[in-house]
């Protein structure tokens, strides 16, 4: 059973142990996965994140993060190390094929427009309403409170229909749902 943000904090909260043991189960595969598209070294992608946890279980950063913030903080913070681990072994730039990032960037391109249309296939079997909203809030990074004035319905509306229609996408698109995390993550959150 997959555990939303909210859930995963409580936890940690209350059983410092169990929230972190769900964390590390929702969140460690897709942390290494994005890792390793920084640092093109899949060993050196988990030891970071797994030093990256070492430090979540240390100090106490989960205790002052909001559950809507916490996907983005997560990310943020493994690519944050990413770049200091590359800053720091300068060597890597000696031995950087540039073609290969160039290459690296047009796959992640084809990869990201497969990502986006696959999320557009399923938004256009939704109910009407669902789907005008994922529009608007994944496709259209619009907030919740633009999407409620432009679709003329309350906030709660936008909520509770978001809501239920990233249930069915994450239904649809289970078996790619560590590539897609990425993407969906941004409509999880209300910026």
């Amino acid at each position: 059973m997959r555990k939303d943000d909210r859930d995963i904090l409580d936890r940690f909260t209350k059983n410092r142990k169990d929230g972190i043991r769900v964390l590390f189960d929702r969140y460690y595969r897709p942390l290494v996965l994005y890792a390793g598209t920084l640092i093109s070294d899949d060993t050196m992608a988990e030891d970071l994140v797994q030093e990256f946890f070492v430090r979540l279980w240390e100090d106490d950063y989960l205790e002052r993060i909001e559950s809507k913030a916490l996907s983005s903080y997560l990310f943020s913070s493994v690519r944050n190390s990413c770049y200091t681990y590359l800053h720091k072994n300068d060597v890597m730039r000696a031995r950087v094929d540039f073609t290969s990032i160039d290459v690296a960037a047009d796959s992640a391109a084809a990869l990201s427009q497969e990502i986006v249309d696959r999320v557009t296939a399923v938004i256009a079997r939704m109910p009407e309403q669902t789907g005008r909203v994922l529009n608007c809030v994944l496709m259209q990074d619009m907030k919740y409170q633009e999407t409620a004035d432009e679709l003329h319905v309350s906030l709660n509306t936008v909520k509770t229909l978001l809501r239920n229609g990233m249930r069915l996408l994450r239904e649809e698109l289970q078996s790619e749902q560590e590539l897609i995390l990425l993407f969906v993550c941004a409509g999880n959150s209300e910026s």
